[in-house]
């Protein structure tokens, strides 16, 4: 009889096991549609972008990194950990550095996702990478899925629905104030419009700005654009990012910008709206769960 007591406790340990496995197993789907399957939290992470780090961060879990790029953080991040090890630029990691790391998970982005098939012999790779085409939808699922792998799940829900608040209270300033805007990016003394579905996606579709030209071309580069086109646009504001200045370039070269006689004769010049975005919040780590709260409250700031 005791052997069978025995025999049955053995039975039910081995059942309750398994099901722990089985509620451990966590399945997402990063940005390029592959499906992951964890039955582990991962501990040791390198993420390849700020924008990732910045949701780790945002989690509670950056103490999990061990790898990202560290040079020109962006400001709102601080210095990064020394116990974190620079794995090389956000489009050129150094694979042999991320593998003496031996992360349990890499968390890759659109600038490396070409890489996604090397890095997926070193660890596991989550591919984030935000589709400007539905920014919003895109921004939720690919930071849930994240959360999901650390079993973060409810306190990511909590901060999307905070920033929800955020929206719903901008894009109403922004509909009363029903102003043309043109987003325009500053590169080495050249310049770029963006469109309603480009990098600055949040301003247009999430806030509501209405685009002074939506036959603007979707390129990732923008469409270049001279001081005579803007000025035959004639935008009520211009938002402008110093793509220069983000990636610690000669910030001078962009002087001519603000001082250029047909910028002066637009109405965004007139009415004072020509604002200038956080270059290296929204070209470096737009995207994240802390970052995409500051660009609201930026914007915020730009129109009260």
């Amino acid at each position: 009889m005791k052997k069978l007591v025995v025999l049955l406790l053995a039975f039910v340990s081995l059942l309750a096991g398994m099901v722990k496995i089985q509620a451990a197993e966590v399945k997402v789907t990063d940005s390029l549609g592959t499906e992951l399957v964890f039955d582990q939290t991962p501990e040791r992470v390198v993420v390849l972008g700020y924008s990732e780090y910045d949701t780790l961060k945002a989690l509670g879990l950056e103490e999990l990194v061990v790898g990202a790029p560290k040079k020109n953080v962006p400001s709102y991040l601080g210095t990064l950990s020394e116990k974190i090890t620079d794995i090389g630029s956000l489009k050129e990691p150094n694979l042999e550095t991320i593998a003496e790391l031996a992360p349990d998970l890499i968390i890759a982005t659109g600038r490396t996702e070409a890489l996604a098939k090397e890095l997926s012999q070193i660890a596991p790779v989550f591919v984030s990478h935000i589709d400007n085409t539905r920014f919003w939808e895109s921004f939720k699922s690919t930071n849930l899925n994240i959360a999901a792998i650390f079993n973060q799940t409810e306190k990511a829900e909590a901060i999307i629905s905070s920033l929800e608040e955020k929206v719903a209270q901008v894009k109403q300033m922004v509909a009363n104030q029903n102003q043309t805007t043109l987003v325009l990016m500053l590169n080495e003394g050249n310049l770029s419009a963006f469109s309603a579905n480009s990098r600055f996606a949040l301003i247009h579709q999430v806030l509501g700005f209405k685009a002074v030209d939506y036959s603007i071309e979707d390129a990732t580069h923008g469409q270049e654009m001279s001081y005579e086109g803007i000025l035959s646009l004639n935008p009520e504001r211009i938002f402008y990012l110093d793509r220069t200045a983000a990636i610690g370039g000669d910030k001078t070269k962009n002087n001519d910008f603000l001082t250029n006689e047909l910028i002066a004769q637009t109405t965004a010049s007139q009415h004072e709206a020509i604002n200038a975005l956080t270059s290296d919040l929204w070209y470096l780590a737009g995207g994240g769960l802390e970052s995409l709260s500051l660009q609201i409250d930026e914007i915020e700031a730009f129109i009260q």
